[in-house]
């Protein structure tokens, strides 16, 4: 894994100085995918209304939700996605990732090219005939999220049709109307 977070990509800083805290992030093990291990305790923070994540029609899609850490501390955070019409008890996919106090995060419900977007983390196996909502968790309360649909054609996702942004409201407080 750390070297694959350390490969070339869209999602790897350019700047010297970045770069360097970067790779530090990595062998000190505060960058690392978790998806799979035991973690203290996480709480749901943020609702994603809508996610989609198919692969199977002549329009494919895929959601990608970014949350940065804002926390002084590590931040342990997990992405769970759920179809439409389910209970939160089991989610399709899930995902966790440790992030470093300052660095933003890509999870996405499957990969899709660098060119489009970095995906940092993804579960497995990758969703790809699944619409419904998404559960953002944390350790620590203070991140920012944001959350978009990208809808493209091809197999291989090179045909980029339109990218929409997806609501995200805090757990329990609903929607203010906007």
């Amino acid at each position: 894994m750390t070297e694959a977070l350390r490969a070339k990509g869209p999602h790897v800083p350019t700047e010297e100085r970045a770069r360097r805290r970067f790779e530090q992030a990595i062998e000190l093990g505060h960058l690392e995918d978790l998806t799979g291990i035991l973690l203290p305790r996480t709480r749901a923070r943020y609702l994603v209304t809508y996610m989609s994540s198919q692969t199977g029609g002549r329009v494919r899609s895929a959601t990608v939700v970014s949350v940065t850490n804002q926390s002084s501390k590590d931040n342990r955070v997990t992405v769970s996605w759920y179809k439409g019409f389910s209970d939160d008890s089991s989610p399709v996919g899930q995902t966790t990732f440790s992030i470093p106090p300052d660095y933003t995060v890509d999870f996405g419900s499957r990969n899709l090219p660098g060119e489009l977007t970095a995906v940092n983390s993804a579960p497995n196996p990758e969703l790809t005939f699944d619409e419904g909502r998404a559960i953002v968790s944390s350790t620590e309360p203070e991140i920012g999220v944001s959350a978009r649909v990208y809808y493209t054609r091809g197999d291989d996702d090179d045909n980029l049709l339109a990218i929409t942004d997806s609501k995200v409201v805090k757990i329990g407080e609903g929607n203010v109307g906007d």
